[in-house]
């Protein structure tokens, strides 16, 4: 019995249409069409060369959704989809499809922020002349100094979601979960509260049934995220301390996760995500993985290259500016 899953962010065109801003790429090469071509290819030979293929997609958009839509339908497939992000964003999301002949069990589709905040409660504090005149400055002094962000607070706003399917294949229940990690490395406190977040909740929604988690966690394997991720008990991962809310959630250092490409190769990817943009000159580094936990063994994976041979994605043969990275399982009893 095996599984294959495939990850990929396809990014959306309204970044993707920025010479601008991809300034080392041909402009014909970030055009929709031709970005789609590409992504539809790869994805058809992930599907037609393997069994039980499931497909996760990452910067969904409304422009390329119906597109996805006739795709999957034409290769009897199911696509689940959430469009989160603002229109200026192209209306971003995730989805993920699988075999119209997969016994689906159930789907979850949750907003981390919101689920941030059920676990959340505002500090009940005590009002006396003194809190009186210091809110009062405070309140004053903040229309000339920027106050200084909670990392709760700015985690509860972020609007990604988790998209979580239950599946049975060959009678063994399978749990998927697709995720897009907030791009924020200015802010690595909100970082670390999604990414803890998301590992338990995935846990917790699977109730002790095999799971994979695959996604753009754009997190590099050195990064303390990703060590809190995959190393047990962990200890330099710190989740912040709030000024506005009673925190009820600890993270689990206990619970951790396997990569499947360390699993197969012992070390991750050289890169899955390469560009050259004005803010980023160069940028070559791991962000995208496929995890797992439970009776799962990694059977092979998509091979990826060791070095980029243009000076920036997307190019001819690359539509995106990560790679797509797949693995195929095999359900142990």
């Amino acid at each position: 019995m095996a599984v294959r899953i495939v990850s990929y962010n396809i990014l959306v065109p309204i970044l993707a249409n920025r010479p601008d801003h991809y300034t080392k790429c041909q402009p014909e090469f970030l055009q929709t069409e031709h970005r789609w071509n590409l992504i539809q290819s790869q994805l058809e030979q992930e599907i037609v060369q393997h069994k039980n293929t499931i497909i996760c997609i990452q910067e969904l958009s409304l422009p390329i959704l119906p597109k996805l839509e006739l795709f999957f339908r034409r290769l009897n497939y199911t696509f689940f989809q959430n469009l989160y992000e603002e229109q200026c964003k192209d209306y971003m999301g995730i989805g993920i499809a699988i075999p119209i002949s997969m016994q689906l069990n159930s789907i979850s589709i949750i907003k981390i922020g919101d689920h941030i905040r059920s676990f959340s409660k505002l500090h009940n504090k005590e009002t006396n002349l003194f809190t009186w005149g210091w809110n009062i400055y405070q309140s004053a002094i903040s229309k000339f100094i920027q106050p200084i962000s909670d990392p709760w607070e700015i985690a509860m706003t972020r609007r990604n979601t988790l998209i979580f399917l239950q599946v049975v294949i060959d009678g063994k229940v399978l749990c998927v979960g697709c995720y897009h990690m907030p791009c924020r490395y200015k802010e690595p406190d909100v970082m670390a509260i999604h990414s803890s977040i998301v590992k338990d909740l995935m846990f917790e929604l699977s109730t002790g049934k095999d799971f994979i988690l695959a996604g753009d966690f754009n997190l590099k394997p050195c990064d303390i995220c990703y060590r809190a991720l995959t190393e047990k008990d962990y200890a330099d991962c710190i989740l912040p301390k709030s000024d506005i809310y009673e925190i009820s959630y600890q993270r689990n250092a206990g619970q951790v996760l396997k990569s499947a490409y360390r699993e197969k190769n012992g070390v991750e990817p050289i890169y899955t995500d390469f560009s050259h943009t004005p803010h980023s000159p160069n940028f070559c580094e791991t962000l995208d993985y496929i995890f797992f936990n439970g009776r799962l063994a990694v059977k092979d994976i998509l091979e990826l290259p060791d070095h980029p041979t243009s000076e920036s994605y997307p190019d001819q043969t690359h539509p995106s500016d990560h790679l797509m990275i797949a693995a195929t399982f095999e359900l142990l009893s």
